[in-house]
């Protein structure tokens, strides 16, 4: 299954709610079901096949002594010394405690600025205009609500006083042919008289920067998850980078892609940046990423365009990585600060553009290595129906890796090559045939391995050719190549073919419609019927949580561990983290999967995405696992980005607007001094997932809903509730959920029948071992001790749980999937 760091959620607790019940503001809670630290006692019990007498066996375990965890915090000291206490935390939840007292310190009454603050995070969290913005505005001045802003402009004036839109960007008009660039709106370029530019807004990324460390809290985040990550990712060129950089330094992935807008003739390409040291639920928020710059456009810009904009875009990262000064509202302090941008993560043309090489689909058209590829021809349909086409496939074989020192050199001569032809003859573009012209490129390709010119971010000091541009799991693995092998097993244009599950379509659809997912999941796979219309989320799904209903209807063994060593190395790829023996495995897998998918289907279908594969390794060696990076967060990123664009032109200015005032509205919702009834409304709106609205009652470290009727559960004799209940002195009270960590957890009672469970957990004791169960009850105690109630899932067979295969004589397991059947063997335990 994906990791928990894939699906993205908003983890953060409102303060309202933390008041007062942070029994132990000093415990750390902890996102896995781990028995071995919990506050109080735990239960197993166990209930034999061939008796009905249920034993408990209780573990001793330390209690925590709540009177003597937290620190002494006096109101005179926080007056005095605000700053130095917020350096000084060393706990997360100190700063819960922290920040719980200052709200006693929060307005009563919301000024003008307070509800200009809450009404522009509402305009960008529901997607309002500016005509709707009025009309509140003067619906509520009409009720006569006091402090109420008049219009969008007096709410744009409380956020930024005297605003003035063209401080923030700066406009360049860029030829589409050779590249050059101009403040002025030209007819022609002056450089080669071509008639076609774009237009570049070029956004200042050091203000923006700016702007997210006025966030109190943004920074502290920044340095907790470089260390995390520091520790975590050790093993990596990453882990590498942040060890080297100074302990002021950060580091960011740069990302661009077309995304459409309200006019269909216009698209806009933003290049957007985000920071690797925010956690992954909150780095896609618009409030913590860079927009870079933004091409406003009708159609795909060139090279010559991007690496133009790039070049803008360079001049501002060179300087970051100088390092700038900067006001950090965590310390109130200005320091010197670093950024360095290490990667870029996009899809395959954009790719393109981005390292300024060839399309994918052209000769040497790998970003990653010069694999030249080769033209396939091949015949669709017969007699009069017949069509011939053409297309470059990448056949498995040896490879030479694009390096920084031999891309680096071939770039050279490109450049001396441009240069020795433009002095001898200035004007031979304009009089060169449309033969020569083809000849010449053809040259140009083989001489320089599908390089057509320098790319500017390879001379920032971490960000190199090949490894720097990211295979990401979306446009490469999920709707790539494991589309393209759902394509041919499932098409009917190929159900005469030895490999082909065209008839096994039902069969399987009925399998997957037993499978359960976690509420968690972005979108649930639909029949296979559709999958022709699947979005990238439904194959991550599918690959994930329906690959073992495909497994089971697959007869030929050759195709089985085809599928076994794919869905086994893409696993490995998505742990919490990578190690060396893993990344090999990883290696050892996929191309073993590439070799054999082309022996198996034929090298008509060795696709750029097949071949793409075979870089994943790399990827993992120089970053991190596959949820650490991938387009899906930049694919929501664009969409947020462009929601926020409401108006018929001018979209670019728009979404510069609007971003730049949003992240003013969230440093004021921030600061200490808001009013905390604003606070908890704000919150509300910014809280990507509602459960927080139905789960207010913390207990024991979780948070739980209205409480069920017991009635609910079986009370028979040798019922779930008469046998929970055995082991109180005391009445129980029962819900079918609950949260803890942010992790949300149901019975089994509420997923029955149902495509969505969250009742299937792991968990350990003190042994250490990893059990796997299901949540048959939630209870709560008198004495507000909350216990899960679980059924151990137990192997049918001794260890014939785990999928295991063989490739070259090398056993590997398939991890996070087990083969496992209901027992009478029963826990209880804490959530925790």
């Amino acid at each position: 299954m994906p990791s928990p760091a894939t699906h993205y959620r908003r983890r953060k607790v409102l303060l309202s709610q933390s008041i007062g019940k942070m029994k132990n503001p000093r415990m750390k809670l902890s996102r896995k079901i781990d028995a071995c630290a919990t506050a109080d006692n735990e239960e197993s019990l166990t209930q034999s096949n061939d008796s009905t007498e249920l034993r408990a066996t209780i573990t001793a375990t330390t209690n925590f002594d709540y009177s003597n965890s937290p620190p002494t915090i006096t109101n005179n000291l926080i007056q005095k010394n605000t700053r130095f206490l917020i350096n000084k935390i060393l706990y997360p939840s100190h700063l819960i405690l922290f920040l719980s007292i200052t709200a006693f310190n929060r307005r009563s009454e919301p000024t003008l600025r307070d509800i200009a603050v809450a009404a522009m995070i509402f305009k960008v969290r529901r997607f309002q205009n500016n005509k709707d913005i009025d009309i509140i505005c003067k619906f509520l001045n009409v009720l006569g609500v006091q402090r109420t802003p008049k219009s969008m402009k007096a709410i744009e004036q409380q956020l930024h006083e005297n605003f003035d839109l063209k401080k923030f960007y700066k406009c360049y008009y860029i030829c589409s042919n050779c590249g050059a660039s101009d403040f002025d709106h030209i007819v022609t370029c002056k450089s080669c008289n071509d008639a076609h530019t774009f237009k570049f807004y070029l956004c200042s990324i050091k203000h923006q920067i700016q702007q997210l460390l006025s966030v109190f809290g943004i920074f502290s985040t920044l340095k907790e998850e470089k260390i995390k990550n520091m520790n975590l990712f050790f093993n990596t060129k990453y882990g590498e980078i942040l060890r080297e950089i100074e302990d002021n330094a950060f580091t960011m992935i740069i990302n661009s892609d077309g995304g459409s807008t309200p006019n269909k003739y216009l698209s806009l390409w933003p290049f957007i940046l985000t920071l690797n040291e925010l956690p992954i639920p909150d780095r896609r928020y618009l409030e913590n990423i860079l927009v870079a710059g933004i091409i406003p456009t009708g159609k795909k810009p060139t090279n010559s365009v991007v690496q133009t904009c790039l070049n803008l875009i360079y001049e501002q990262l060179i300087q970051l990585e100088l390092g700038q000064e900067f006001y950090i509202n965590d310390m109130d302090q200005r320091k010197i600060i670093h950024f360095y941008n290490i990667a870029s993560c996009t899809d395959k043309p954009a790719a393109a553009l981005m390292e300024n090489v060839v399309q994918y689909n052209a000769e040497y058209g790998c970003p990653k290595c010069f694999h030249a590829g080769e033209l396939y021809h091949g015949r669709r349909r017969v007699g009069a129906n017949e069509v011939k086409f053409t297309i470059r496939v990448y056949p498995f074989t040896d490879f030479q890796l694009r390096t920084q020192d031999k891309c680096s050199q071939i770039v050279e001569e490109l450049a001396n090559y441009s240069n020795q032809i433009n002095n001898n003859n200035p004007i031979r573009i304009k009089k060169t045939t449309a033969l020569a012209k083809t000849k010449t490129k053809k040259q140009k390709k083989e001489d320089h391995y599908g390089h057509l010119g320098c790319c500017p971010l390879t001379k920032l000091k971490y960000f190199n050719y090949g490894i720097s541009f990211l295979s990401d799991s979306l446009h490469t693995i999920y709707a790539g190549a494991f589309k393209q092998l759902l394509r041919l097993l499932f098409n009917s244009e190929y159900r005469r073919e030895r490999w082909s599950l065209f008839k096994n379509i039902t069969e399987i659809d009925e399998l997957l419609s037993l499978v359960q997912t976690p509420s968690t999941t972005q979108r649930r796979f639909r029949s296979l019927k559709h999958i022709a219309k699947y979005k990238g989320s439904e194959f991550r799904c599918l690959f994930h949580f329906g690959s073992t209903a495909i497994l089971q209807c697959m007869n030929n063994n050759e195709l089985k561990t085809l599928l076994l060593s794919f869905v086994t190395a893409i696993n490995l790829a998505s742990a919490n983290y990578v190690t060396d023996e893993s990344i090999e495995a990883v290696k050892k897998l996929l191309n073993y999967f590439v070799q054999h998918f082309q022996n198996i289907f034929g090298l008509r279908h060795m696709s750029s995405n097949i071949h793409s594969l075979l870089h994943i390794h790399e990827c993992l060696k120089f970053i991190a696992p596959l949820w650490f990076y991938s387009t899906f967060a930049f694919e929501g990123i664009d969409k947020d980005l462009i929601s926020t664009v409401h108006g018929t032109t001018e979209f670019a200015k728009q979404l510069i607007r609007q971003h730049i005032l949003y992240r003013d509205a969230i440093i004021q919702h921030k600061n200490e001094r808001y009013p905390m009834i604003l606070f908890t409304f704000n919150e509300n709106l910014l809280n990507r997932k509602q459960s927080k609205i139905h789960y207010k009652n913390f207990v024991d470290l979780c948070y739980l809903p209205n409480p069920v009727s017991k009635e609910l559960y079986d009370t028979s004799e040798d019922g779930i509730a008469t046998h929970v209940q055995s082991f109180f002195n005391d009445d129980l009270t029962f819900y079918h959920s609950l949260i803890i960590s942010s992790v949300l957890l149901k019975t089994t009672v509420v997923t029955h029948g149902k495509l969505v469970g969250d009742s299937c957990i792991s968990f350990h004791f003190a042994d250490d071992q990893t059990r796997f169960g299901l949540i048959r009850a939630i209870v709560k105690s008198k004495q507000d001790s909350v216990r899960l109630f679980i059924e151990e899932l137990i192997e049918k067979k001794p260890e014939s749980s785990k999928f295991k295969f063989k490739i070259n004589d090398e056993q590997y397991q398939l991890p996070n999937i087990f083969r496992l059947k209901r027992s009478k063997i029963f826990h209880l335990k804490h959530p925790k």
